[in-house]
């Protein structure tokens, strides 16, 4: 009988979503594709690929919150390093402080 892989937990993949857990959380690579938009259970999200020593990580910046970071990312082009930084919690008055991420850019030459 064929052991059925949905019951395997070995068989399960990798997350490859970057998550922001703890200040002062980062990762830089390289963009590897042009950013696109997903909706999710916090709205809707800006998706970003960037590969770092040779796996490729999701870097989501919510649209609301981290607006001014996507209108800065709208300058990168893929093979261009980009690089995200949990700086620091902000009280918004509800329930769950809102993440401040930092962004920076270098073009590719």
């Amino acid at each position: 009988m064929i052991e059925d892989l949905f019951e395997d937990d070995s068989t399960k993949p990798e997350s490859n979503w970057f998550e922001f857990n703890e200040v002062g959380d980062s990762i830089q690579g390289i963009l590897v594709m042009e950013a696109y938009e997903k909706e999710g259970k916090f709205g809707t999200q800006t998706i970003y690929v960037v590969q770092k020593e040779g796996k490729d990580y999701n870097v989501a910046l919510k649209n609301t919150t981290h607006k001014m970071n996507i209108l800065q990312l709208k300058s990168a082009e893929v093979g261009d390093t980009v690089a995200f930084r949990f700086e620091e919690e902000v009280d918004t008055g509800k329930m769950n402080p809102a993440k401040s991420i930092e962004v920076r850019i270098r073009k590719q030459k």
